[in-house]
């Protein structure tokens, strides 16, 4: 009896919910254009019938419901829209709090394939060398183009200190990269900061790995620190941030910007209403000079900042071309724990720009380190068979004397590379066990870079 109450109530919600949002969908249109929306209402109700009276397993009404809800939203071929069931709703609610069980990479579709905007700074999937712009073909043995986000995302977390395998599409690679992974919570220092003092100059480091809730908060105390101790340059570190809350890049932007500036605007479907500029509306906190670090997995949020602050003439980016995301969601509660997550509207720069699908070059391009390409079939080979791990288990420090072992090895391996490359694919690995420390100059040659240009004054 109280199975088929609570089976009536959820059909009576999701059809009114379909209903609402045909009604809402076809409200501005012409009344002639309602009655197809009906007609495919009737539809859905007919097919629904038959399934649960004829279909040769019985069904679960809620699973019939959340598949035609997810099929809805999958047919606006929009990879930031989608249909949040109860687990999918409580990780979207640990994610903003900046904790949550998993590897630590932000993802999204494209032509059917799973991109890695970025992994997270710090965490397992950035250890085991995950990178931005990285194609994620399998899942332990589960092929996974076509899959939709949500599923993704639930093949990728799980239980912490389980492992999970992912083999990875990587330009420049011919082969398939493998990594295991374990699943770790995350939780997620957002902001880290300290001076760098080299050749006499003092230039404050602010590394921003994602906006949650406390990132405004932490860039604050960051910011008033700098102004405690004189600094009057700043490098702000975007790289690798898949961005967070919008209403977070703008009150980061304010404390950068002049009162009355604009920071970004947003415009939806004509007529929507979903249109708006944000303005700052304080003082700015810092008023010194700032260059921005970007790269490929710099998106959403962290774009907003960086095109506020260019657009502003408050400072300059360096870096690589970021990602590109300049839509908006907003998210509709459906009841206590499920929810759409919908994009509303695209977001302009204070220039006037979308740098949807586009993204924002940077003012000075530096390339982050690479190998060479004559090398990279002997790297594949190496990653592959995991002499690197293999290699430091009995050598696990970064030294000379551990470098030249390392060349030695490989050496004897028949897999000879360069010391700069043999160095950097000791170090990165070195750098899955230990804490990374804040800032590494050795192979950060965009840092340099932006060091280099806040010295200057430009």
């Amino acid at each position: 009896m109280f199975k088929n109450i609570r089976e009536r109530k959820l059909h009576l919600f999701i059809f009114t919910f379909l209903l609402g949002l045909f009604l809402g969908v076809h409200l501005s249109v012409k009344l002639s254009a309602q009655v197809p929306a009906y007609t495919y209402l009737d539809y859905f109700h007919q097919v629904y019938q038959l399934i649960s009276a004829e279909y040769v397993d019985e069904i679960a009404p809620k699973d019939v419901f959340y598949g035609a809800i997810s099929g809805m939203i999958k047919s606006l071929k929009d990879p930031f829209s989608r249909f949040l069931d109860e687990e999918a709703f409580s990780e979207l609610k640990e994610e903003t709090t900046g904790k949550f069980v998993g590897v630590g990479v932000e993802i999204t579709t494209r032509n059917g394939e799973i991109i890695v905007i970025s992994p997270i700074d710090d965490t397992p999937a950035m250890r085991a060398g995950i990178k931005a712009g990285d194609i994620i073909s399998k899942i332990n043995e589960t092929r996974i183009k076509d899959k939709s986000l949500s599923e993704i995302i639930k093949l990728i977390r799980g239980i912490p200190n389980t492992k999970v395998t992912l083999t990875i599409i990587r330009e420049g690679f011919e082969d398939p990269l493998t990594f295991e992974i374990e699943r770790a919570p995350i939780r997620v220092e957002t902001v880290s900061y300290d001076v760098i003092k080299e050749k006499g100059s003092e230039v404050g480091y602010i590394r921003v790995k994602v906006f949650s809730s406390d990132t405004t908060r932490e860039i604050e105390k960051a910011l008033a620190d700098f102004n405690k101790r004189g600094v009057k340059r700043l490098v702000v570190d975007l790289r690798w941030n898949p961005g967070g809350l919008l209403d977070k890049a703008i009150t980061i932007s304010e404390l950068f910007l002049d009162k009355g500036k604009t920071i970004v605007s947003t415009r939806g479907r004509e007529g929507s209403g979903n249109e708006k500029s944000y303005k700052s509306q304080r003082e700015p906190l810092y008023k010194g000079g700032v260059v921005l670090l970007v790269n490929k997995g710099s998106a959403s949020a962290s774009e907003i900042l960086a095109a506020a602050i260019r657009d502003n003439s408050r400072g300059v980016l360096v870096g690589e071309k970021t990602f590109g995301k300049g839509s908006v969601q907003k998210f509709y509660n459906l009841n206590d724990n499920t929810g759409v997550s919908l994009t509303i509207a695209k977001y302009y720069t204070p220039s006037g720009i979308s740098i949807h699908g586009k993204g924002i070059v940077p003012d000075t391009i530096v390339e982050a380190y690479d190998f060479p390409e004559a090398e990279k079939k002997t790297i594949n080979r190496i990653l592959k068979d995991k002499l690197v791990e293999s290699f430091i288990k009995n050598h696990g420090e970064y030294n000379e004397k551990t470098r030249k072992a390392f060349v030695a090895f490989l050496g004897e391996q028949g897999l000879g590379v360069s010391t700069v490359s043999a160095n950097y694919l000791l170090k990165s690995e070195i750098f899955r066990y230990v804490k990374k420390p804040l800032y590494d100059l050795e192979f950060d040659t965009q840092l340099r870079k932006a060091l280099e240009i806040a010295n200057a004054g430009k």
